[in-house]
């Protein structure tokens, strides 16, 4: 089969100046596409990092052979962020991939987390996705077609101590891009989730001796070339390209990929427990019919199809069941 390729097409990634950012912005120019590459330099924890990042991935993009244009705009601001898809249109007359993969964290416990804190990670995660979609959004309505791909975290979906915040930003994302997918589809856009693992600067800390009992495994050298080699970023864009292209045959799905691992994360249900005057003792009393998933589970495409299958149930319980939606 052909090649995947983006001549022709124009791409926006945040967060591009390094690690899989980069990866990803380097990937999509190599196959064609012209791309903004959006990084501000900030650290990991939001703090200015006082360089520059996204103009070296131009330039390495340029002696490749491709083309790229460096943009500093901040991803959680609204200005910044019209600005940025206003750079694409006055570069390159369009825009039609949108990577958002910008992100902040930092390790806190729950109880310390400050609502600042806690702003700051779901500001350039999740807020930056819907502005990023708000700007984006009317060219590619008016062009007749669009990809946004959202850049969650498997881990933060599962949930992780200490990321309180990133896991309600990475977990709010899917949201978006579920929804987003059911609107954009009429008119060409198609949106996508995607949880990545790699070893970049985020994962740097786990390797540091904060255990003495651990140090076998986290300060290891082993470990840490281990992962450096086969967890590196680049094995993560394959995923993020297949789903800006063309052939992409899902919408308002997520993806995880990691290692050279792709794997479909599903919205499922257990077939659960049913009865139309249900009781807090037969929640209690079920509780081992509720959790159990053997008789079957369900993947839901949209949130109506959720609620119709839901009704199905509520019917299995006793109660009429209502016209279809």
């Amino acid at each position: 089969m052909s090649e995947i390729r983006f001549d022709g097409r124009v791409a926006l990634v945040t967060g591009a100046g390094r690690g899989m950012g980069r990866s990803h912005a380097m990937l999509l120019a190599q196959r064609g596409a012209k791309v903004i590459v959006n990084d501000i330099g900030v650290m990991m924890d939001g703090r200015d990092g006082g360089e520059n990042p996204a103009d070296a991935v131009v330039r390495e993009i340029a002696d490749a052979g491709g083309t790229a244009i460096s943009d500093y705009n901040d991803v959680s601001s609204e200005t910044g962020v019209a600005k940025m898809v206003q750079a694409a249109i006055d570069a390159f007359g369009r825009l039609d991939i949108v990577v958002h993969n910008a992100g902040v964290v930092t390790f806190i416990p729950f109880g310390e987390m400050t609502y600042q804190q806690y702003r700051q990670v779901v500001g350039v995660h999740t807020d930056g996705g819907f502005l990023l979609a708000k700007a984006a959004w009317p060219h590619m309505v008016s062009q007749g077609y669009g990809r946004f791909i959202f850049i969650t975290s498997q881990a933060a979906l599962s949930g992780i101590t200490n990321l309180v915040h990133y896991g309600v930003a990475k977990t709010a994302l899917t949201g978006l891009a579920r929804s987003l997918a059911l609107e954009g589809a009429e008119h060409g856009i198609v949106t996508n989730a995607l949880g990545v693992t790699a070893y970049t600067r985020m994962m740097e800390g786990l390797f540091e001796p904060t255990d003495a009992n651990r140090s076998d495994v986290y300060d290891s050298n082993d470990a840490k070339n281990w992962w450096a080699h086969y967890m590196r970023p680049e094995l993560t864009s394959a995923a993020v390209a297949w789903l800006a292209s063309d052939c992409c045959t899902i919408n308002g799905q997520t993806l995880d990929t990691g290692g050279g691992v792709v794997a479909q994360q599903q919205l499922m249900m257990t077939q659960g427990y049913a009865k139309v005057d249900l009781t807090p003792e037969d929640v209690r009393d079920n509780v081992a019919v509720i959790l159990d998933g053997a008789p079957g589970r369900n993947n839901f495409k949209s949130g109506i199809e959720f609620l119709d299958w839901q009704l199905d149930r509520v019917s299995a319980g006793g109660a009429p069941r209502p016209p279809k939606i």
